[in-house]
């Protein structure tokens, strides 16, 4: 799809169903389970589970294939980030990300003995977590047996998932075109060194009252949360972006865009004024954060949607 720039104002928002229409107010429904043992094809609309031993620890990852999924027809593909204490299941049937028109990976976050479910770089993460292994090896693994576009390889992380998700882009550079980032932790000495990669597009969601990574950053677990504002301005800068532009999405939604850049990345930020730490929708219940306007998943898919250019699975 050739790239194109989103349209920003609320209007254009709600006719596309990503703020409060009747269209996004249905509560996504719940995917089509499916899963399978490690053998097996993947199959169109359902759901697989899949194995690989990283380092030396088993990993376990879900993979749901597309409705429309028809083998030899490249197709886009997403890995998706659970936070912390969150599991890859629960992740796949809250967030509607199954909906979309890709092949959509939730991995697993290891355990350790500070507590739940993590990912590599936080401070209480499980110290055999490898991360950036894992992640590697689940493209390898679903390239494999999928019929994957490679210029069309996208990031999602919530939280803990957001600080794994943001590390990704610098430790694996090439790979991925574009990241979503939901009141993601952004741990700065996580990813030391990461100054000279080059930025992915990235939309970040976070709301101004989250009391988990509050958004003026704070220190947790002994260790500094950056701001995000801060991190906003960091990555325009390493982007060569002009200055923003920003404007009411509607509600309690600002919306603020880095449109013109030199590294061709574009950076965009949905402000939830007063929001907390879950995952923004219109109506679905069981979401942390109900009653919001936007449609996050389809929201995070037109940006992906734009920003879709070639790429590659390097090593």
């Amino acid at each position: 799809m050739p790239s194109r720039r989103i349209a920003l104002s609320a209007s254009v928002l709600a006719a596309a169903g990503l703020v409060g229409s009747s269209v996004t107010q249905q509560a996504f429904a719940a995917p089509a389970d499916g899963s399978n043992p490690a053998a097996g094809k993947f199959v169109a609309g359902q759901t697989s589970v899949r194995t690989v031993v990283v380092n030396g620890v088993q990993r376990s990852y879900r993979v749901h294939m597309p409705a429309g999924y028809t083998r030899g027809i490249p197709t886009p593909l997403v890995l998706a980030f659970h936070a912390r204490s969150q599991s890859a299941v629960e992740f796949e049937h809250v967030t509607g990300l199954t909906r979309l028109p890709a092949i959509t990976v939730f991995p697993d976050g290891l355990r350790s003995a500070a507590g739940p479910q993590s990912w590599q770089g936080a401070p209480y993460a499980n110290p055999r977590a490898d991360d950036i292994g894992f992640t590697r090896a689940i493209l390898s693994q679903v390239g494999a047996e999928a019929s994957v576009d490679r210029g069309r390889v996208f990031l999602i992380g919530r939280s803990n998932g957001g600080s794994l998700t943001n590390l990704l882009t610098c430790r694996m550079p090439g790979r991925f075109r574009a990241m979503a980032l939901i009141s993601s932790a952004f741990y700065p000495q996580a990813e030391a060194g990461c100054g000279g990669t080059r930025p992915v597009s990235t939309i970040v969601f976070h709301g101004t009252a989250d009391p988990i990574v509050p958004y003026l950053g704070a220190v947790k677990f002994g260790n500094q949360l950056q701001p995000v504002p801060a991190y906003l301005n960091q990555q325009a800068r390493r982007a060569g972006c002009q200055k923003p532009v920003t404007r009411s999405a509607g509600g309690n939604v600002t919306r603020i865009d880095w449109p013109l850049c030199r590294s061709g990345a574009m950076i965009t930020h949905l402000r939830f004024n007063g929001g907390g730490h879950g995952w923004p929708h219109p109506t679905y219940a069981s979401l942390i954060e109900p009653g919001q306007r936007v449609n996050t998943s389809s929201l995070i898919w037109q940006f992906f949607q734009a920003r879709a250019v070639t790429s590659s699975f390097g090593s």
